[in-house]
């Protein structure tokens, strides 16, 4: 069985984003640049993994802008911080930076910027995070939050704004311009690329990848980017741990050199269809009993976690 992906997440705080978004704009300022080019200018080599992280995190705090294909450039939003033409409009574009990325306004929702490490990881577990995207996401918000005090952007103009006026901004400010990226399991989005929505009506997402950065959705094998991404409909609930199947299942076909060793119905709807390449004996079959006791071990702790 297919495991779930964590949502996709900023990599880094605010603070450290807008240093990297500093570099980009001082060389070409808001100019359409390459993503290899932007990934030059903050100090990668080139390409790479950890390089797709760092703009994807600029994209998920509003930084930049996609222009065209695998293009991006500096946002305005950017901009109204690094040079802002008072500071009150600096701290109003600071709040709005920091709760882009959907898990932290999800977070500062519930929690708001006071929140102990171990109450927040808790609540990322429950929200499917996997345990390699607890830390990142943890520490990035928290360092957000104390930013944004010690820039006093949670400030207004006659003291300390409320949450709910404070995200009532940030919502209003995204309806006005199209918010890419931020799907999470379940939710209905469209796929726009390059001006052109591509799917004739919004699909479900089914999967996330590792990194946030592709998504997968029902119908459909193709990994669609994150980056290019537009939620239409938040999921209802939150998201089962594992892949949502297609609301018509469909046989997946032999790989070339593979047979099917075991096909068996366990009940009501469920079925299960091995296939097996290679040899297929006592010691493969222990090897097996193995990994299915482990998974058995997972779901289990899962429903401990629902029922507490």
């Amino acid at each position: 069985m297919a495991r779930a992906q964590s949502p996709g997440y900023p990599n880094a705080s605010l603070p450290k984003a807008i240093q990297s978004i500093r570099q980009i704009f001082d060389a070409d300022r808001r100019n359409p640049i390459d993503r290899e080019v932007a990934a030059k200018h903050i100090g990668y080599s080139g390409s790479s993994g950890a390089a797709d992280k760092a703009i994807a995190t600029l994209a998920h705090f509003g930084l930049t802008e996609k222009v065209g294909k695998g293009e991006v450039r500096v946002s305005q939003l950017a901009v109204d911080i690094i040079h802002p033409d008072k500071p009150e409009d600096r701290k109003k574009s600071l709040f709005q930076a920091a709760f882009s990325p959907q898990i932290f306004k999800d977070i500062y929702d519930r929690f708001g910027a006071h929140v102990s490490e171990g109450a927040l990881e808790s609540y990322l577990k429950r929200e499917n995070f996997l345990d390699r995207a607890i830390g990142p996401v943890t520490k990035a918000y928290l360092e957000t939050c104390r930013f944004l005090e010690q820039e006093k952007a949670f400030e207004g103009g006659d003291g300390a704004a409320s949450k709910a006026e404070d995200l009532a901004q940030v919502k209003g400010s995204e309806a006005q311009n199209i918010t890419f990226g931020g799907a999470r399991l379940g939710d209905l989005v469209q796929w726009e690329s390059q001006g052109v929505l591509q799917f004739d009506k919004p699909a479900r997402v089914r999967f996330i990848s590792d990194d946030g950065l592709w998504v997968g959705v029902e119908g459909s094998d193709t990994g669609v980017p994150m980056s290019e991404v537009i939620v239409e409909e938040r999921a209802a609930a939150a998201a089962p741990r594992f892949v949502i199947p297609d609301e018509k299942p469909r046989e997946v076909p032999a790989e070339p050199g593979e047979v099917e060793w075991m096909r068996n119905r366990l009940g009501g709807e469920t079925k299960v269809r091995l296939m097996v390449s290679g040899e297929m004996g006592p010691k493969q079959i222990g090897k097996l009993i193995k990994l299915l006791k482990a998974q058995q071990a997972v779901l289990a702790d899962d429903d401990e976690d629902d029922d507490d």
